[in-house]
């Protein structure tokens, strides 16, 4: 009998060990959403995260938020903490939905799906480099960004609005060519945005800083702009587009109605900067005034 003890405890351990499932994590309190678009016919994953004590009978903010793949786990945590909660109340309550391109499970497969939607013109130099530097299965072009606002405007937002309670005030916010992105549609897509998030953002390499020609091509007939605004680099990013980004802040405080903010955070670089730029952008996005 003696013997068999050992033998016995390893069977027992065995099955316990065998008993355990390995599930993939997934973040408490998010529902997600996929869109085969017939806009562009590119395929798309949602994933949405209420504000505490979510109240259908109320209506909320929608807060976008682009490049999910990092941001999503990123920009929940945050909104749950910074939200109406004994610890938080910090922010208003805002449903906040973050924009992921298809089968992005590594970071090349981002970088080159996230290339053609956040660049509104073509840039043969950077797609035929990209191309090489990102390993893409297929060339790269660049330039597809209205088609992809249309996705947003005509897919995503209908969307989130039939299945969430919600007003009509949004944001939307952006890091690095996504932030170039959310800059250009301060001019191409205030009717449906109000709030912007451009973080880090590769305007002034990026065709000769063409979002200068989108803006001078708007204030023709555009006095006023209704748009709350913030703008962000971490210190130890590219000097000359930091330079670049106050430069786009004057410019857009000659508009009528335009509220900004522009924050640069020290020591940090493009990337370790993204923690900070989320939390930090959301706050001022979405202030509470009275708590």
């Amino acid at each position: 009998m003696k013997k068999l003890a050992p033998l016995l405890l390893l069977v027992i351990l065995t099955c316990q060990l065998n008993a355990q499932v390995k599930k993939p994590y997934t973040i408490a309190g998010s529902e997600t959403y996929i869109i085969h678009s017939k806009i562009n016919q590119r395929v798309y994953n949602l994933a949405v995260t209420l504000p505490n004590n979510y109240n259908k009978a109320k209506k909320y903010a929608t807060y976008y938020i682009l490049d999910g793949y990092y941001a999503f786990p990123l920009i929940a945590q945050s909104n749950k903490n910074l939200g109406s909660w004994l610890l938080g109340n910090e922010i208003e309550d805002v449903i906040v939905v973050s924009i992921t391109g298809d089968k992005e499970k590594e970071f090349n497969d981002w970088l080159c799906q996230r290339w053609p939607d956040y660049t509104f013109t073509q840039s043969i130099k950077y797609d035929t480099s990209f191309t090489k530097a990102w390993h893409s299965a297929q060339p790269l072009i660049s330039g597809k960004g209205d088609a992809f606002l249309e996705v947003i405007r005509k897919e995503i937002i209908p969307l989130i609005d039939h299945n969430y309670s919600t007003n009509q005030e949004r944001g939307i916010s952006g890091h690095s060519l996504s932030g170039q992105f959310v800059a250009n549609l301060i001019f191409k897509a205030n009717d449906i945005f109000s709030k912007f998030g451009i973080n880090s953002p590769w305007m002034l390499p990026y065709n000769d800083n063409d979002i200068r020609l989108v803006e001078k091509e708007y204030s023709k007939s555009h006095p006023a702009l209704k748009a709350k605004v913030f703008l962000s680099f971490g210190s130890l990013e590219v000097k000359e587009e930091i330079k670049d980004l106050y430069e786009f802040e004057n410019l857009l405080k000659k508009y009528n109605g335009v509220e900004t903010k522009l924050v640069i955070f020290e020591d940090e670089t493009h990337v370790s900067v993204i923690p900070s730029m989320i939390s930090r952008c959301l706050k001022y996005l979405y202030k509470r005034e009275n708590k």
